[in-house]
């Protein structure tokens, strides 16, 4: 039941900020249930899959989803994937981390001054969907997901908020990303004969379905933009500790 519980509570945090949830599962995986990272990592592959498709299913019927410029990042991060794969053997750890620590800060840290000046302004904010920039977030976040499984959320939602989406519809497309993402990822693990712990995978998959289909609907009932102006700056200091973290 505790399994659930946790389970529950990630899938409500990955739908807010709209990714992060790997670290999560993973360590659920590995110190609660006693996996090893080798189980953990394609099992929580297998409980993204199903816990961010529910919850992209009500994101798309709140309109949540900037369908578009998902395309745009996940058409980026598709090489960034195979390239990170093939690449993560020769590059130590450390290395890794301290580069992706780099990004992430940097990332977070505009995103939080970018909210901070545009409080004044009115309206929500023009989103660039042909934006040059983009396919380079989706790049970031296929390489991080080469390297260690679904991790690339955090690029991509810091990402889009600095292309000017809204913190709610940053979450939502993330939602959209990932999933894509997730089902490249798992498919790769499977094809790999990589092995799954189903019994261990279902009761937080069940838990993450739960929180995923739950969060967008208390969210819609409050006003969009005071949610917003709410959660811009907090996923901005989430991907900053998220960065932070790795280099420690």
């Amino acid at each position: 039941m505790i399994t659930i519980f946790y389970g529950f509570l990630i899938g409500c945090f990955v739908t807010i900020i709209g990714g992060g949830g790997a670290t999560f599962y993973l360590g659920v995986l590995t110190s609660t249930l006693g996996l090893s990272t080798a189980v953990a990592v394609p099992t929580s592959l297998l409980i993204a899959v199903p816990a961010l498709f529910s919850g992209l299913v009500t994101q798309w019927r709140l309109k949540n989803v900037e369908t578009r410029l998902g395309n745009r990042l996940i058409l980026a991060a598709i090489p960034g994937i195979i390239i990170g794969t093939v690449v993560a053997r020769f590059i130590p750890g450390q290395v890794y981390n301290i580069a992706v620590g780099v990004i992430l800060t940097t990332m977070g840290l505009i995103v939080v001054i970018k909210n901070f000046r545009n409080r004044k302004n009115v309206g929500e904010p023009e989103v660039n969907e042909k934006s040059k920039v983009a396919p380079i977030f989706g790049l970031i976040s296929g390489l991080m997901v080469g390297f260690g499984g679904l991790s690339g959320g955090s690029a991509t939602v810091a990402g889009l908020s600095i292309l000017g989406v809204p913190a709610v519809k940053a979450a939502g497309t993330t939602t959209y990303v990932l999933w894509t993402l997730a089902v490249v990822g798992l498919l790769t693990h499977l094809i790999g004969g990589s092995p799954i712990s189903w019994t261990a995978g279902l009761y937080l998959m069940i838990g993450g379905i739960i929180g995923s289909i739950l969060t967008p609907l208390v969210i819609k009932l409050f006003d969009p933009k005071k949610i917003n102006k709410f959660l811009s700056p907090f996923i901005g200091f989430v991907i900053m500790y998220f960065g932070i973290r790795l280099f420690f």
